[in-house]
């Protein structure tokens, strides 16, 4: 990987560029940062301060991961989840006004933005690694608890390239933040980059059948205190999710976990009702991301809650739009 990223600055392997600015928000290890709902972030402070934006993600485990599509005119959703993958599915109908893209490659994917909705900004979602695209601004999540995992590159720890790659970043955005902590020894690899501490809110986004999850009004987490719970997710890390339930004051009777992108089928939905019975859940609780890929009109035995995350700055939020609208005016422009 290393001498990958060499080869790509000497210029021996050649980046492409769009003609248009690129954010990249992507990690330095495999599992859940926070990419997603970062990426929303990101997105919607962009279309907020006045940029014509477009969402751009692999869409991984979809059909069209290599050809590449349009998921959304930033109105419409035009695909499912079978055809462009979870995460940009989940997207498109958070980001309200902004296209969302999808394509493995991710300069032809770009290419089609361009074409498309004619972007200011290109946001790329889990870009990091993938060189082959010219970016101006790489923001790198770290999780304040293990930013390096054991220190190992996989399969032996959980780091996708070395932590000299950490030259490439811009800015390193701690998720699941203390505020105002840094890792020990982290500024012995980190050098001068600006640090923005972020954490994860679980809110509610949907309960029963009378509420749309993609809308911007949401409730808060506190809803589920003493409520007796099942709950199902497919994450990069499922107990991340559970123990946002607990702590929300819920008992959790039973949990049923599945692999990361996971797409349910009829066996799995009867499975997650059976353990609603037998346990005398009050309610069910699943995630956003699991939630875009369920039979919407399926016969769920007791009321269906839908837990979003949303991402909060530690009083950095208009420090971080500064540095993001700084970094875009001394750029490249088109």
């Amino acid at each position: 990987m290393a001498l990958r990223a060499r080869l790509y600055e000497k210029g021996v392997l050649f980046s492409k560029t769009l003609p248009c600015r690129v954010i990249s928000i992507g990690n330095l290890v495999a599992g859940g940062t926070g990419k997603t709902p970062m990426t929303i972030h990101v997105a919607q402070i962009l279309r907020d301060l006045g940029y014509r934006v477009v969402v751009v993600s692999r869409g991984y485990g979809g059909q069209l991961e290599k050809t590449g599509g349009i998921v959304s005119d930033g109105e419409t959703i035009r695909k499912g989840p079978e055809k462009v993958g979870d995460e940009p599915c989940l997207m498109a109908g958070r980001l309200k006004g902004i296209p969302v893209v999808v394509g493995s490659r991710r300069y032809e994917a770009g290419m089609v933005a361009v074409k498309s909705f004619n972007p200011d900004v290109i946001v790329l979602d889990d870009a990091f690694q993938h060189l082959r695209l010219n970016r101006d601004l790489n923001l790198v999540l770290m999780d304040h608890r293990s930013p390096f995992g054991n220190g190992h590159i996989l399969p032996r720890g959980i780091l996708r390239e070395p932590v000299t790659a950490l030259k490439r970043a811009h800015a390193i955005l701690f998720t699941r933040s203390q505020e105002g902590e840094i890792p020990s020894r982290f500024d012995q690899v980190s050098g001068s980059l600006p640090i923005f501490h972020t954490r994860h809110i679980p809110v509610i986004r949907k309960y029963g059948k009378e509420r749309d999850p993609f809308i911007n009004e949401r409730e808060n987490i506190s809803f589920l205190k003493g409520k007796k719970v099942v709950a199902f997710a497919g994450l990069a890390n499922n107990d991340q999710f559970y123990n946002s339930l607990r702590a929300a004051g819920c008992d959790l009777l039973y949990t049923l976990s599945f692999s990361d992108h996971h797409r349910y089928d009829f066996t799995d939905l009867d499975q997650i009702v059976e353990s609603t019975k037998s346990y005398n859940a009050e309610v069910l609780v699943t995630t956003l991301k699991d939630f875009v890929k369920l039979q919407t009109e399926f016969p769920w035995p007791v009321k269906l809650i839908v837990v979003d995350v949303q991402i909060e700055f530690f009083g950095d939020t208009l420090a971080f739009q500064t540095f993001i609208t700084g970094f875009l005016a001394n750029c490249r422009t088109t």
